[in-house]
């Protein structure tokens, strides 16, 4: 490499990566070439190591207990009674109630999403058919498996236990898990579900899912609301529009009967290296705060990382020692790796605060280049990836 380079005798400016060995084949070359570290690859290196001692630290994800996390509006969780009562005699109950006070049986289909014929026969039973009802559950499916109820009931035992000044070893010992079990524990999802239990992939529903809701909200069944979709592009199934407004009713009548606990993803931290808190979806105010209670040194990590992004572009290299004392009195191990391999190029570094030259555009088209080959899944020769590079610029 130091050859090649000698054949560019007029070469006064170099923007590179944080290769050691560029550097010095560069030095070996010419020493009076400026070398300039690029602001794009210190930044994705920074990012890199922040977001290591995310991952290190910070659990996939984590429940933070809310007064409100009923998002819903209030029509919406009307129209779902249904759904608060856990067996057939409860919502029988219901009926009957709601007519002795004087509704009308169109009034309480309506309220309860039942149908008026259902209402009339639920008016006909008597107490003495108790026995007949009260076993059967309204909803047959997705009820907690015996697992997750002994899980929520041990997270249960672990919570109180603690609030009530045990330790966690004599917590540990009482439930029969270690105390590493008992950490987890308590940053578990309280339901007793898996961590991953809620999470979904793509479905032909998202472009449709407010509107489903709307038209549902406003009495429509599930097959008119089918039809009217299906007019639009849909061309999903008529029972898994019935399934999801199922599941969103279940979850709106659950939220109303039991302590609301909030999720927090941990890429949702994350996402905080990249963008303002305003603009991470699911963190508000109230959760930003309750995290950097819990984790102290994350507010720190996401200050330092915030104040080198300022001073990279602030064309004050000495700027650049302020930051990497303040580094360097952390316990983060992460960034004071990142500050090492600074020192190692330091020079360079401030150049990137000193001169305004990036190779930020060739890094975009050597990654434009990459998705091609990458897109030809090794099959191709080089004759061909030549040709598809040239074809795409062209057009």
């Amino acid at each position: 490499m130091r050859n090649w380079l000698k054949t560019f005798p007029k070469l006064e400016v170099v923007s590179r990566d944080g290769s050691i060995t560029f550097h010095k084949a560069l030095r070996n070359a010419n020493k009076n070439i400026v070398q300039i570290s690029d602001r794009f690859h210190l930044l994705k290196n920074l990012t890199e190591y922040a977001k290591g001692y995310i991952k290190r630290v910070i659990p996939v994800y984590l429940i933070q207990e809310i007064e409100d996390a009923d998002n819903c509006s209030s029509e919406f969780v009307t129209s779902r009674k249904k759904y608060q009562y856990k067996t057939k005699w409860e919502l029988i109950q219901a009926v009957q109630n709601m007519r002795l006070e004087g509704h009308p049986v169109n009034y309480i289909a309506q309220a309860l999403r039942l149908g008026n014929r259902t209402v009339s026969n639920y008016l006909k039973i008597t107490p003495e058919e108790e026995s007949k009802y009260s076993t059967i559950p309204i909803l047959k499916t997705g009820q907690p498996t015996p697992s997750q109820k002994s899980r929520k009931a041990m997270l249960k035992t672990i919570r109180t236990m603690l609030s009530e000044g045990y330790s966690k070893p004599k917590i540990a010992e009482a439930v029969g898990k270690s105390v590493r079990t008992v950490n987890r524990a308590l940053l578990a999802d309280p339901t007793g579900n898996h961590g991953g239990a809620k999470k979904r992939g793509r479905s032909k529903l998202d472009p449709y899912r407010k509107e489903i809701l709307n038209l549902s909200m406003k009495g429509q069944s599930s097959l008119k609301i089918f039809k009217q979709i299906k007019a639009k592009g849909y061309d999903g199934s008529a029972s898994l529009i019935r399934n999801f407004i199922l599941k969103e009713s279940v979850k709106n009548a659950d939220s109303m009967q039991q302590t609301n606990y909030q999720r927090i993803e941990r890429q949702s931290i994350i996402s905080l290296l990249y963008k303002e808190k305003s603009h991470v979806k699911g963190l508000n105010e109230g959760i930003y705060s309750a995290v950097l209670d819990q984790y102290p040194e994350l507010k720190l990590l996401l200050e330092l990382v915030k104040e080198f992004k300022i001073l990279l572009f602030s064309e004050d290299p000495h700027k650049l020692d302020s930051w990497i004392k303040s580094v360097e009195n952390t316990a983060i191990s992460e960034l004071n790796s990142f500050v090492q391999g600074i020192h190692r190029d330091l020079q360079a570094v401030k150049n990137s605060i000193i001169y305004p030259y990036s190779n930020g555009l060739a890094e975009g088209t050597v990654n434009k280049i990459k998705v091609i080959k990458r897109i030809m899944y090794g099959r191709c020769g080089f004759q061909m990836l030549r040709k598809k590079i040239l074809l795409n610029y062209i057009n």
